[in-house]
């Protein structure tokens, strides 16, 4: 049923869409023009379960998101993303004013984009519960260039798997780029409103010691007494600031680091596991299986 949500949303968005490409099925690009006002309502009322993930680049216009049934304005410039699973709605006050290029991935396909976790600061995600982040117009040109690139890829289809590692680079570049505005944007205060300068501290402080200690250390003791408070507390604030416990935090690290060395290292099973400080390859196996769903062998053969 998934597939056939998703073949439609497709199929909407490309009647709609000023220009529409695809590779296969694995990446669309859709640019929604003002001049397609009438057609672009016919989105208004739908609510789409996102397969895969969706990033939209807002160049013009206003747009209201009703995200996981939260809803939030985005005013262009602005960039919006839609992680697998989500629940979306887009709608405006006036379409003709609207300007915007999306890239929606499968699943499947951003599970090949090589990224490194180590490069990404865990105090860069922290709470990022608003799926807009507001850009300024050198930002906003600088993203779609990169939108602008993937398109041309796509649209030039003489070699597929040439094109699809073409597009993998690509959107791994344009991540970091957009990690990198990310941090820009960072502002404690700002971000932690409802927190005590020192409350929020502690959570920055925790995510900054994972992002350096992930590889060896998995417990929260370690952490706690890095800050010097209990691990309850510490389990308390973070849960608090962001809706994930200390300890998914180091896990959601620890995984996302694995995934990436057994896709892209050229290490065994067994090297992943040391890299990580398991203490044995069987360890690490019950653990990634415990997390995925799937052991370390048949994640790499995926």
């Amino acid at each position: 049923m998934e597939n056939e949500s998703r073949t439609a949303n497709i199929r909407l968005l490309e009647k709609v869409a000023a220009e529409f490409t695809q590779i296969e099925d694995s990446l669309v690009y859709a640019h929604l023009a003002s001049d397609l006002t009438g057609q672009i309502v016919k989105l208004d009322p739908q609510v789409i379960k996102v397969d895969g993930s969706v990033f939209l680049l807002l160049a013009k216009g206003k747009m209201h998101i009703n995200f996981n049934f939260e809803e939030y304005d985005a005013v262009a410039p602005a960039a919006i993303s839609f992680p697998h699973g989500t629940m979306i709605r887009l709608s405006s006050d006036d379409f003709s004013e609207v300007d915007a290029y999306l890239l929606g991935y499968t699943h499947t396909f951003l599970q090949e984009v090589n990224i490194s976790f180590s490069a990404v600061s865990g105090e860069a995600l922290l709470g990022r519960r608003n799926p807009v982040m507001e850009l300024k117009e050198r930002e906003a040109s600088q993203l779609l260039r990169y939108f602008s690139l993937i398109r041309s890829s796509i649209t030039d289809q003489f070699n597929i798997q040439l094109t699809k590692h073409i597009v993998s680079s690509l959107t791994s570049a344009m991540f970091y780029q957009m990690m990198l505005l990310l941090y820009k944007q960072i502002d404690t205060t700002a971000n932690d409103q409802n927190m005590g300068p020192r409350r929020s501290s502690y959570v920055h402080d925790f995510l900054k010691l994972v992002h350096l200690y992930y590889t060896r250390e998995r417990s929260v003791n370690f952490y706690a007494s890095q800050l010097f408070i209990s691990p309850k507390y510490l389990s308390l604030l973070v849960k608090e600031a962001t809706g994930r416990s200390a300890a998914r935090w180091i896990d959601h690290f620890v995984i996302t680091e694995a995934k990436n060395l057994l896709k892209y290292s050229g290490k065994n099973i067994q090297q992943v596991a040391y890299a990580l400080n398991f203490s044995n390859q069987s360890s690490f196996g019950k653990y990634f299986k415990h997390l995925t769903g799937m052991s370390p062998t048949d994640f790499q053969k995926s």
